[in-house]
């Protein structure tokens, strides 16, 4: 019989790979390494381990999981709360609503919001002290962009700006 090949290897490698990484993937991942452990007393933690792509370690650490736990269900990845946010969503809808009104309007020394006026007014009325460039992420988040208006010079011939402008049209 002739030996079959997968016509594009690189790219359907690249997508099982990319699957594994996902949350289900990691855990069908981890399930088809303690299979081979379970099939043949040829395989060991090492043998698993480098087919897999994953260290003698990790494979050891999986099966005494399942040991201790005496299910597959404790090699599922358990959620990971991360930092609990700084800004709670009523101040988070406090500040939409402060951004939509001119600075000066919320009490704010200031012609326009940008991250430092932004950060100045969260700590006046939440004392939370968030730096310019989180407020900036945190103006992205609720949908405001920086918009700086272009400065006109006061005084100037308009002959001369069209003569030094390098698309004006020469006459």
């Amino acid at each position: 019989m002739q030996k079959l090949t997968v016509k594009n290897p690189e790219i359907i490698k690249q997508e099982i790979q990319d699957y594994l990484k996902s949350k289900d993937g990691r855990f069908v991942h981890r399930l088809h390494g303690i299979l081979l452990m379970l099939e043949s007393s040829d395989y060991n933690c090492s043998h698993v381990g480098s087919l897999f792509g994953n260290s003698p370690r990790t494979i050891s650490n999986w099966v005494h999981k399942i040991n201790q736990t005496g299910s597959i269900s404790s090699l599922l990845d358990t959620p990971r709360p991360g930092r609990k946010p700084r800004l709670t969503l009523d101040q988070e809808e406090q500040i939409k609503k402060a951004l939509l009104i001119s600075p000066d309007q919320s009490g704010i020394d200031a012609n326009q919001w940008d991250g430092k006026a932004l950060s100045y007014y969260i700590q006046q009325s939440f004392q939370i002290d968030l730096k310019v460039r989180q407020c900036q992420r945190l103006m992205k988040k609720l949908g405001f962009t920086l918009q700086k208006p272009r400065t006109i010079p006061a005084l100037g011939d308009p002959e001369a700006k069209e003569a030094f402008k390098k698309t004006a049209t020469k006459t």
